[in-house]
């Protein structure tokens, strides 16, 4: 069974969860602030942080100096408990806000900030503007007691947000209000990188006495006297997580039969620590912990957990992201190609992860946004550098999770997000091992990582995450090219997805010639009417009317709807699409009302294909939407944006490229149906989100920013 952690009472302190975004249409997913008051469990005190902790209870105890703090060690030395000492300790003290953001990933550390920027005060509407800015100024000016404290802060990166860390106009920054305290936990601790306005905490090893102590928490003291401990905490380098491992080893050892023992197996600290010796004499805190884990493994095969051992191994293989077992461990494909688990079922998987979790080898994570909504479990570092497993391991889980019904929808499709936002971070981590000069994969293993990766950027490009998607394309067609050479139908293909985000990022003239080169790359291997020729053909007439060239991009898409109407009829899907892009041809040109019609017809259509909230009828409707503003019909089209908001975002998100042009048609709408106010806020609102998800040199963002700025200056001079 997997342990159950003790409680603590959150106290006065205020705690939520809030529905931030949604995976896909009509679906919600929520990302929560609340500390994880339940992992600090009251049987095992922190021991050896009381100086610490003290000094950071002053500070919140309206003494705050307005810096950060910065807790950092390597990982397992207790930096995350330190954290929920303090939120404990604070919740006996009187009401105060405490905030908890996770930092592993992005995306995550986010939404979290938005949903502390929206806990501060900030209408909903307002948290996908410049919500940083924001944030800090309600932070200086509060009156009431608040914490925020920041975990798991690995990539520095992510908390520069649109600003950078060190400079103070990052996610994190120096405050001025008294009652107020910035904690963060990293592994980093180098002062430059933090800046001036940050206090460094080291969190090193415990001394003996108290990393004794944590042993005989753990172990109480049938394992043996507290000299003993000491020399074992000694030798565990003072590392609380290898000396809770240890200590909970012991402990589950002394429940068992003696029967059930194996000879030689430790009982105290004393013969834990001669193991320890005998099987190296390095202090190493991995190296502890592998010790740890090698017998902490050991005691589940006795256990009949016979492939404990060989699971841990094959998580190891992952990275550090969340691991959605449910679609990488699928007993029937795990058993089928993985060595050593050929008799493995879904009842023995389930209770071998639940034994691992109880001996603290590894964490289940509760379901959230972060991972799709999949049930996920990870590893702590150490265990994971220590047990890695060949890459080729990864690889194998990988293709096979491919061909899973629900990961074999297309990327676009929203059905197939939750499974994405959960496999993207594991594809692409795959990269690092396939690129030139790691001989340690086949060319068919390569294929597949190359393969999974592509799909991540293809999930990426929808959530509108491009700067990603686009390293994403060029490193895979680096290896397509190697692999399988420039001219590969599959390499042909990357070039194409690689065009498609150039496009996305604004960078027109980049892809116009991809676009071609793939164009007359497919019409030399397949002929000029195939599927994916019209569909290169399609994309560059795309490309040349967002460049401004419509002649040329009529008689691309001219030429792909006829033979799209000749192969699949009227309704297909593909000559929709074509028909569609002309309908915008005519628009730009000036015949609305024949625009409007087009608009109309397809919309029709769409509905009653896909409904109201799919992608392509709400592309449709945005279209259509425009034209209605262009022929003078605003209240016609305040209702269609109106409608096309709300699919978008529910789809992706208001901080979505996709999202945030239906909110700027919507405020120009606003402005001229005379609500200034409205429309004020709302491009206000697009400008500030354009530039935090797109940068400020993106066509799209310098559109909106024009805009803003012209309508200031329009009001300015109305109130002269």
């Amino acid at each position: 069974m997997i342990a159950q952690l003790g409680s603590v009472a959150a106290g006065r302190m205020d705690i939520a969860q809030l529905v931030v975004s949604a995976a896909a249409a009509g679906e919600r997913t929520a990302v929560t602030v609340a500390p994880p008051v339940a992992e600090r469990d009251h049987r095992y005190p922190l021991r050896g942080r009381d100086q610490l902790v003290e000094e950071l209870l002053h500070l919140c105890a309206g003494r705050s100096d307005g810096r950060m703090h910065v807790l950092h060690g390597i990982s397992g030395s207790g930096k995350t408990a330190i954290a929920l000492e303090l939120v404990h300790r604070l919740s006996r003290t009187g009401p105060r806000r405490v905030w908890w953001v996770d930092a592993r990933h992005a995306a995550t550390f986010v939404a979290g900030m938005r949903v502390v920027a929206r806990h501060t005060g900030l209408d909903e509407d307002d948290v996908g503007e410049a919500a940083a800015d924001a944030l800090w100024e309600r932070l200086n000016a509060s009156t009431r007691p608040w914490l925020l404290i920041v975990d798991n802060a690995e990539d520095l990166t992510v908390l520069d947000g649109p600003g950078r860390l060190a400079a103070g106009t990052g996610w994190l920054r120096p405050h001025a209000c008294a009652d107020g305290m910035v904690v963060v936990a990293t592994r980093y601790g180098v002062a430059r990188w933090w800046g001036g306005a940050a206090v460094l905490h080291p969190v090193g090893p415990l001394p003996p006495d108290d990393a004794a102590q944590v042993l005989l928490d753990h172990a109480d003291s049938h394992a043996g006297t507290v000299q003993a401990a000491k020399a074992l905490g000694r030798r565990l380098g003072g590392l609380p997580l290898a000396l809770s491992m240890a200590g909970s080893y012991l402990a589950e050892v002394n429940t068992m039969p003696e029967a059930l023992r194996d000879a030689g197996m430790p009982l105290d600290f004393a013969t834990y620590h001669q193991v320890l010796n005998t099987r190296g004499s390095s202090l190493n805190p991995a190296r502890v912990i592998a010790h740890a884990w090698q017998m902490s493994i050991e005691l589940l095969h006795q256990m009949g957990f016979a492939h404990a051992g060989r699971l841990l191994t094959v998580l190891a293989a992952f990275g550090e992201a969340p691991i959605p077992y449910t679609l990488l461990l699928r007993p029937a494909q795990v058993s089928a190609v993985l060595p050593g688990l050929g008799d493995l079922d879904g009842t023995t998987l389930w209770r071998t992860l639940r034994e691992l979790a109880a001996l603290g080898l590894m964490d289940p994570l509760d379901v959230s946004a972060t991972n799709g909504g999949l049930p996920c479990v990870r590893l702590h570092p150490l265990i994971r550098d220590i047990a890695r497993a060949e890459t080729s391991t990864a690889v194998t889980l990988i293709e096979q999770a491919l061909r899973l019904d629900e990961v074999r929808l297309p990327p676009e499709d929203p059905k197939s997000w939750s499974a994405w936002a959960a496999l993207t971070p594991h594809a692409l981590d795959l990269l690092q091992h396939a690129g030139e000069g790691l001989p340690q994969l086949s060319v068919s293993q390569r294929t597949v990582c190359a393969d999974a990766a592509e799909l991540a950027a293809r999930y990426l490009q929808t959530q509108g995450l491009f700067v990603q998607a686009r390293r994403g394309f060029e490193r895979v067609l680096d290896i397509r090219c190697e692999v399988l050479g420039p001219d590969h139908v599959e390499t042909v293909t990357t070039r194409h997805n690689l065009a498609s985000i150039l496009h996305d990022l604004g960078a027109l003239h980049d892809a116009e010639p991809l676009r071609l080169q793939v164009w007359n790359s497919l019409d030399r291997i397949y002929g000029a009417e195939h599927h994916d020729t019209l569909i290169a053909r399609h994309e560059l007439g795309r490309l040349l009317h967002d460049l401004g060239r419509l002649d040329g991009a009529e008689d691309h898409l001219r030429c792909v709807y006829q033979a799209r109407l000749r192969n699949g009829g009227q309704r297909d899907s593909s000559t929709l699409a074509a028909r569609h892009e002309l309908a915008r041809v005519l628009h730009d040109r000036g015949d609305l009302e024949a625009a409007r019609q087009e608009y109309h017809a397809l919309l029709t259509i769409r509905l009653e294909q896909f409904g109201e909230d799919h992608p392509s009828t709400a592309t449709t409707r945005h279209n259509h939407a425009c034209v209605l503003h262009d022929l003078g019909l605003l209240q016609l089209a305040h209702d269609e944006c109106r409608r096309v908001l709300a699919s978008r975002t529910g789809l992706y998100g208001f901080c979505h490229p996709k999202t945030l042009a239906t909110a700027h048609l919507l405020a120009t709408v606003l402005q001229a149906l005379s609500r200034s106010t409205e429309a004020l806020q709302l491009l206000q609102q697009v400008c500030d989100s354009a530039r935090q998800l797109l940068g400020a040199d993106h066509p799209q963002t310098r559109r909106y920013t024009h805009a803003l700025a012209a309508f200031t200056r329009g009001i300015a001079g109305e109130e002269e």
